[in-house]
């Protein structure tokens, strides 16, 4: 039992040590001259600089959500963030029931297409895009589609080989549920799925299971997190989901000297 709490405390200490690591803020997007030196995925920490030319536009997810950057001047990456972190803790908890993926959805896409749908929570398999797919131990997984005008059926399968299930997406739904008693989620498996209607354009994903309690409800630590796991697709909708109420800064310095 002894042996058993140590580990345990040793287990808990590894956790906050790599909370602590994680950045203060991770790049979105960024455009403009400097945006080789920003690209997506960078991290930026806590009382970072970060150094903008006339026509620089980046944007980063910090604790609460997204800040957009103009330039020319320079940005200190702090810790004060007076916005809510309502959303992001709301996209972090765990799923368990579908209808709170249909009647969630929030209008208005990443590119103002307003016939995009965005999902209430990242615990999602995008249908359109493909690579690992994050979920916490125990949650269930969603299915996701960004566009709900239509039915439509697709089918779902290993990809080498087995199982394979037959999925109904009914009207203006865009989230429906792994068929998990059928098709069970496995850890570093690969599924397949495509529309019936177009067989040879599939997607394929690999899951990535997640400890619950390393999830954060921190919306910077929360994208390292998909970063560092491989979740690309589910980092952007992060990202775009709490774009909404981006904040655009003013530079903290005066424009740097040609």
């Amino acid at each position: 039992m002894r042996i058993r709490a140590l580990l345990a405390a040793g287990a808990i200490g590894a956790l906050a040590l790599s909370s602590a690591a994680w950045a203060q803020a991770v790049v979105v997007r960024s455009t403009g001259p400097s945006a080789v030196s920003y690209p997506k995925g960078k991290r930026l920490a806590a009382n970072a600089s970060v150094t903008l030319k006339a026509g620089d536009v980046v944007t980063v997810l910090d604790k609460a959500g997204t800040r957009v950057l103009k330039g020319a001047g320079a940005f200190v990456i702090d810790s004060a963030v007076n916005r809510d972190r309502g959303a992001a803790a709301l996209l972090a908890r765990s799923l368990s029931n579908p209808a709170s993926v249909r009647a969630g959805a929030v209008r208005g896409g990443p590119s103002g297409d307003a016939d995009v749908v965005l999902p209430v929570s990242i615990w999602i398999a995008d249908t359109a895009q493909g690579g690992n797919v994050c979920v916490p131990r125990g949650s269930d997984l969603y299915l996701w589609r960004a566009r709900a005008e239509a039915r439509s059926f697709t089918w779902l399968t290993e990809s080498e080989g087995g199982e394979m299930v037959r999925m109904q997406w009914p009207l203006r739904t865009a989230g429906i549920a792994w068929p998990k008693t059928i098709l069970t989620p496995q850890e570093g498996r690969t599924y397949r799925i495509f529309d019936e209607t177009t067989p040879d354009k599939a997607t394929e994903f690999r899951i990535v299971t997640l400890e619950p309690e390393a999830v954060p409800a921190d919306a910077a630590a929360l994208g390292t997190l998909l970063l560092d796991n491989g979740c690309k697709a589910q980092f952007e909708w992060l990202a775009d989901v709490l774009a909404a109420p981006a904040a655009s800064d003013s530079p903290a310095d005066p424009p740097p000297a040609d």
